[in-house]
């Protein structure tokens, strides 16, 4: 069972502290921290929260206690998010800096290895962050920090960390990945007989020239090329069947937790990778439109939605559309994440709806840009209550 907190302190704990603090009291980054620290000692049940969610399936589980305490990864993540940081760089920035080790509660205890953090933070969910985000909105307007009478709305786009997705390099991964389950496979169950060989290296071959080639006649040689990425693609998801279907005869075999790790992996990417095979069949080969809906542009963050937001010279975005409202303080008064590419206006009426829960009453001034503007959404926030709606140029 994990620990909520550490409330056993550690002999030198106590020194360490004083000691951090001792430095240089005026750091920024230190008196920044130390506000976050207080605050989050004034919301307990944020904690609880996220115990919750670092425990769920666990609690009948017997076993040694977790490598970090509850506490110890909420500030972790709280780190990451505030300086932007990947999961290596977490881990090195918390190891190497004392203050950092300060704030999460690490102090000397060693830190966990940075796929380890990454496991655990992954674990708090999306809803227990917004609980955690109305919490704090709910602390500020008690402190009388926000008090919700001007709020300005705007969308953007979070990109995933994926390789702009290009049909030859889609098919290419599912190759390569199929490939490397499939030989694992077969080191762990050498005694389960399938068909397999490795075409990682032609299938990349071919994905290179696809996407490096130029001259005359390119879109014919391309084409040529497609057809045997697609032969090899073909050939990878047969032998993926067949190793399922030799595995499902042999039950010994898919009892080791290892090959059951590599089972729920293929059936997992069996599916995606005929979705990518039939996507640019249908772009390719026939020249066919493919809906951004049907469409998938990475077998690794299959979330990942494409986003026009229509601005003049703006590319097309890969990742999650969102909106977010501030108000006067700066604080985050509410968000929303976007399945797909809704229109900006569709937000408002729903936003008004949750300013009044949360203050009592609607804005009495609201900005927002012109793809927010239309006749209904004006009518909707003067019935709302608004007295000063406006649109930037």
């Amino acid at each position: 069972m994990r620990k909520k907190e550490d409330t056993e302190r550690e002999l030198f704990d106590l020194q360490y502290e004083n000691f951090v603090w001792s430095v240089n009291p005026k750091n920024p980054l230190m008196t920044e921290l130390a506000a976050i620290d207080k605050l989050l000692d004034e919301v307990p049940e944020i904690l609880d929260w996220v115990h919750a969610d670092l425990c769920r399936g666990t609690e009948t589980t017997p076993g040694r206690p977790g490598e970090a305490t509850c506490e110890q990864i909420l500030r972790s993540a709280i780190v990451m998010q505030l300086h932007g940081l990947h999961y290596r760089q977490l881990a090195d920035q918390i190891d190497a800096n004392i203050v950092y080790r300060k704030f999460t509660r690490f102090y000397g205890k060693k830190i966990p290895h940075f796929t380890r953090l990454n496991d655990m933070i992954k674990m708090i969910s999306p809803e227990t962050m917004q609980k955690v985000n109305e919490c704090i909105l709910r602390l500020g307007i008690k402190k009388n920090v926000e008090d919700g009478k001007a709020i300005r709305h705007d969308t953007t786009v979070a990109e995933t960390d994926i390789a702009h997705p290009v049909d030859a390099r889609l098919l290419g991964d599912s190759v390569r990945v199929m490939d490397r389950l499939l030989r694992g496979l077969r080191e762990s169950a050498p005694q389960i007989s399938f068909c397999y060989h490795n075409h990682t290296r032609a299938a990349k071959k071919r994905v290179y020239r696809i996407v490096m080639a130029k001259g005359k006649n390119i879109e014919k040689r391309r084409k040529a090329w497609y057809g045997e990425l697609f032969c090899y693609q073909q050939k990878v998801r047969r032998y993926v069947q067949g190793a399922l279907e030799a595995l499902a005869v042999d039950l010994t075999a898919a009892r080791d937790p290892l090959v059951i790790g590599i089972i729920a992996e293929l059936k997992r990417l069996r599916p995606l990778a005929e979705q990518v095979y039939e996507q640019a069949r249908r772009r390719v080969i026939f020249g066919q439109q493919v809906l951004a809906e049907e469409k998938i542009v990475s077998i690794f963050e299959t979330h990942t939605d494409i986003i026009c937001r229509g601005k003049k010279g703006s590319k097309t975005e890969f990742g999650h559309k969102f909106d977010i409202a501030t108000g006067r303080s700066g604080m985050i008064v509410r968000y929303e994440v976007f399945k797909g590419n809704p229109c900006d206006g569709e937000v408002l009426a729903r936003a008004l709806e949750d300013y009044q829960c949360l203050f009592g009453k609607a804005p009495e001034r609201l900005a927002a840009d012109r793809r927010y503007h239309s006749k209904d959404n004006e009518n909707v926030a003067t019935l709302a209550g608004v007295e000063h709606p406006s649109r930037a140029a």
